[in-house]
Parts: structure tokens; C-alpha cells; sequence
């Protein structure tokens, strides 16, 4: 338990970064006319599939875990969130820059500390409201978000702020419910409740629209960097941390998405950007650095 609780925050960081990687994925396919809807549709079908291969292969039953059809239904309502997490984001985009998108989308990290305070009940210690603040401060600074050059449209940011609702549900799901479950086993339960939701909402574009190849490659690449990996090691490591850690450190995602893209896209970085990135790191180093010279037990996040 003590040496899962060191390196917790070394795998939820590289949860974070993997977040960071869709967002190029998703841009590059558009550019070959894969459109969003069967995207997003063969990228959680993926993820299903890739995780029930698994749970075949390992043979760990769902039904043979000590848990009960309410907290099966309960994780795959939860699951919803990651859905709802990719469908308004998307909307976002159309409507709003890809910078006010992901500053808006950053929220979720004083949202899902706010929400964790409020479960369970516990005040964030001062060092993680210092650290919220440089996250967001980092977030404006990276995102290349000043100045603005336009109007920005209400309903694009009133998308992009449900979808750091959304996500931050998801961090939390993800940290307090199903913990006596296999985390495989509670990723894929995850899952399907994102891609029965994500069935529903964008059936009209799913059966109207011919499925390519390029669809099928993108949405299993996209499934692996945003839901399998991700969700995997959030459920696994996120309850070994302590309250507001956890989104601190998802924070990482928009660092590892503007370097994803300058790498993939050959997008342009300016030192402004480069040092909201430092601030946003410096801010997630931070209150692990404190922790670890602080005695304290085991908290769910």
C-alpha cells in the first residue's frame, strides 16, 4: 500500500498526459474527413472491446467480484460522464477557439476539488488552493489565450464549462465508486455507460454516416490515449491520494496536448505559452513535494 501511494502520483500524471494526446488525434482525422459522430462512437466501441478481450482473457468475471447489479448500474451511469465530458467539448470547439476551449475545460480542476470536498467532507489545505491558482494562472498563459481578438460566443462557453463539469465528475467517479472491484473490470463498466450514452446522442449521425477505415484506426488510437489507459490508472491509483491531488494533477493534460501538437501538428509555442506550462507544472510538483514531508494517512480522493 505505502509503495502504491509513492508512485500514485507518477501514474495519475501519466493518466493526464494521455488526455492531452486526443486532441491532435481528433484534429488529424477531421483533416482526413473522418466526421465526429462514428469517431466518437468506434472510439468507445474500441474501448469496450479492448477491455472485454481483456476480462475474457484474465477471466475476471464481473458477476464473481463481491458487488451487487445497484453499483454495476451505478459505475455505468457514472461512466456517462466521460461521454458527456467528450460530446460537449466537441460542440465547444465548433463554436469557441481551441484555447478558450481548454482553459474553460481546465475548471475541472477546482470543480473536482470542490466536489471531492464536499463528499467527503474535508477542507483543501491551503497549499491546494495555492496550487489551483497557478494552475488556472498556467492554464490562460499556455492555452496562447490573450489577446482576444473576437467576440466569443455564450453557448460555446456554456458547452466547454459543462465539460469540465462533466470531467471532473469523472475524476471522482472514477476515485470513490466500485473500489472493491478489479480496476479492469471498473473501467469497462465505465465505459459502456459512455458509449450507450454516446450511442444515444449521436445516433443520427452514426447511421447516416459510411464507416471507413480511417474511422475504425482513429477511434482505436483515440480509445486507447483517452478512456482504456487513462481510466485504467485513474481507477487505480487516484483513492491512494490525497483530497484535491488528484485534479492538480490532471492538469498536466493541457502541457502534454500543446506538445503533442507542436510534435504532430507543428502548431506554434511562444514563450509565453512555454512558461504558463512551467507555472502549471511547478503547481502540480508542488503539494507533492509538501506531502511527502508531511505524516498522513490514506484518503480517498
Amino acid at each position: 500500500m505505502i509503495f502504491l501511494k509513492k508512485i500514485a502520483p507518477i501514474f495519475v500524471g501519466l493518466g493526464a498526459i494521455s488526455f492531452g494526446i486526443p486532441a491532435s488525434l481528433f484534429k488529424i482525422a477531421r483533416h482526413q474527413g473522418v466526421v465526429n459522430g462514428p469517431l466518437l462512437f468506434w472510439s468507445f466501441l474500441s474501448a469496450v472491446l479492448i477491455l472485454g478481450i481483456i476480462q475474457i482473457v484474465r477471466r475476471k468475471w464481473i458477476y464473481r467480484q463481491h458487488t451487487s447489479w445497484k453499483q454495476v448500474g451505478l459505475l455505468i451511469a457514472a461512466g456517462t460522464a466521460s461521454g458527456f465530458t467528450n460530446t460537449f467539448y466537441i460542440q465547444a470547439l465548433k463554436l469557441i477557439p481551441v484555447a478558450v476551449a481548454a482553459v474553460m475545460l481546465m475548471q475541472a480542476v477546482w470543480l473536482s476539488t470542490l466536489l471531492g470536498a464536499i463528499i467527503h467532507r474535508r477542507l483543501t489545505t491551503r497549499m491546494q488552493v495555492l496550487s489551483i491558482v497557478l494552475v488556472l494562472v498556467g492554464t490562460v498563459l499556455a492555452a496562447g489565450l490573450f489577446p482576444i481578438t473576437s467576440a466569443l460566443s455564450p453557448l460555446g462557453l456554456l458547452f466547454s464549462f459543462l465539460a469540465a463539469c462533466a470531467y471532473a465528475c469523472t475524476m471522482q467517479f472514477t476515485a470513490s465508486l466500485g473500489n472493491n472491484l478489479d480496476p479492469l473490470s471498473k473501467t469497462l463498466l465505465l465505459c459502456i455507460g459512455a458509449f450507450l450514452l454516446i450511442s444515444f446522442i449521436w445516433a443520427p449521425e452514426i447511421v447516416t454516416t459510411a464507416t471507413t477505415f480511417a474511422t475504425v484506426k482513429w477511434g482505436v488510437l483515440i480509445a486507447v490515449f483517452s478512456m482504456v489507459f487513462p481510466l485504467v490508472v485513474y481507477s487505480i491509483f487516484m483513492p491512494y491520494l490525497d483530497i484535491g491531488i488528484g485534479p492538480i494533477l490532471s492538469s498536466l493534460e493541457l502541457p502534454a496536448s500543446i506538445v503533442v501538437a507542436f510534435i504532430l501538428l507543428g502548431e506554434t509555442v511562444n514563450w509565453l505559452q512555454v512558461f504558463g506550462v512551467l507555472v502549471i507544472i511547478s503547481a502540480v510538483i508542488l503539494p507533492n513535494i509538501v506531502s511527502m514531508n508531511l505524516p498522513h494517512h490514506r484518503v480517498k480522493n
